[in-house]
């Protein structure tokens, strides 16, 4: 019996000057020299202690070890919630160097890629045709979707003006929050600018009936892999995300990141011919184009609008962009409604932060980027 108690009596202590050890190497170039000194010493005799076999002389020389330690290092308060909190730091820490170097989180908010990657959209019905609150919550949870309905503050029809094409014109103004404020005689009303389509423009109105209702489906929410790149070259066809600080288009907002597909490499020259993409006059072999070409859920490749200021660089036919070194060329999937290369031209290789491999949410459209 005693051979056991001595045993596991040699044991503790050699834990004890394991910690020991540890206490002193962590602390010894802040802690106070004659604290350190007696931990030495403490270490010194504890040694001999279990060197001798006396189970009762290693548990006093254990336990003096250990108050030793407490000096060198004295026990912090709260010791549990420092714990948790510095734990909560080293997530948060690791989190954002997986974000900011590994992959990345981006929301895409407008429809310049549909039908590959949605922005926002509109429904007229919630995926889960419910009024039950718990219904809701689901389906802002699982799909992104919120309903919201605006209802009209005076009796009357929603106002409209006489253009100069002799055509009547919604009356109002444009906000900065993608709002537009439209009138009910002198009565205004703030309308997501997605749902101006699906106001009752015409119907004779009272005050309380629905001016405009649908549902709100949110952009989805996709995964960039910040790192491809750094080990292999951009290629034709990848869904990219790329910042925009370089660009200088009145219409590009300097602060902001696009996700579009990219169609042309170095010292390539890239066309349209409605409604095909030309790459030095042929079409690209890449089989990720042929939906963009011949799928009815497609426009195909457009050319940009020949109204826009300053002059689009591919708005009619004839015109075409060469790409220089190190540089490459952006259109959106869905052109007839995308701010791309047509308009701003190619985008130098420094601003492009790699491509989307995953859709995150909403649930229902989760699954690779490029799914066909």
């Amino acid at each position: 019996m005693k051979f056991f108690k001595t045993r596991k009596a040699r044991k503790e202590l050699k834990e004890v000057l394991h910690y020991a050890r540890h206490i002193r190497h962590m602390h010894e170039d802040i802690a106070d020299p004659k604290a350190l000194e007696q931990l030495r010493t403490g270490e010194q005799i504890a040694r001999a202690a279990r060197k001798s076999g006396e189970g009762e002389l290693m548990e006093k020389a254990g336990e003096a070890v250990i108050k030793t330690c407490e000096k060198v290092a004295p026990p912090r308060k709260h010791p549990k919630i420092r714990e948790n909190v510095e734990v909560l730091f080293v997530a948060i820490a690791a989190a954002m160097a997986i974000r900011a170097y590994f992959f990345q989180p981006f929301k895409i908010p407008t429809g310049s890629m549909q039908p590959t990657l949605y922005g926002i959209t509109i429904k007229q019905e919630s995926t889960i045709k419910s009024g039950n609150p718990l219904a809701k919550i689901a389906n802002m949870v699982l799909f992104g979707e919120r309903y919201e309905i605006v209802r009209a503050k005076a009796d009357g029809r929603i106002r409209t003006q006489m253009g100069a094409d002799g055509l009547p014109h919604l009356y109002g103004q444009i906000n900065s929050d993608e709002t537009s404020t439209l009138y009910i005689g002198n009565a205004a009303h703030r309308i997501p600018n997605k749902l101006i389509s699906f106001c009752r423009f015409g119907e004779d109105l009272k005050a309380g009936d629905p001016m405009v209702q649908g549902v709100v489906k949110s952009g989805d929410y996709i995964l960039v892999n910040r790192i491809k790149y750094n080990f292999v070259r951009p290629k034709r066809g990848d869904i990219a995300v790329f910042d925009t600080r370089e660009l200088t288009h009145p219409q590009v907002r300097r602060d902001a990141y696009y996700i579009k597909r990219m169609v042309g490499l170095p010292g390539e020259t890239i066309s349209v011919a409605p409604p095909y993409l030309l790459v030095n006059g042929q079409k690209p072999t890449d089989s990720r184009f042929d939906k963009i070409f011949s799928n009815p859920h497609y426009d195909g490749y457009q050319f940009a609008d020949s109204r826009s200021v300053p002059p689009a660089l591919i708005g009619k036919p004839g015109d075409s962009i060469t790409t220089p070194d190190d540089q490459y060329l952006f259109f959106g999937d869905n052109t007839r409604q995308s701010l791309d290369g047509r308009y701003f031209g190619p985008v130098n290789r420094r601003q492009i932060l790699g491509p989307a491999f995953f859709v995150c949410w909403p649930f229902d459209r989760a699954g690779l980027a490029e799914k066909n």
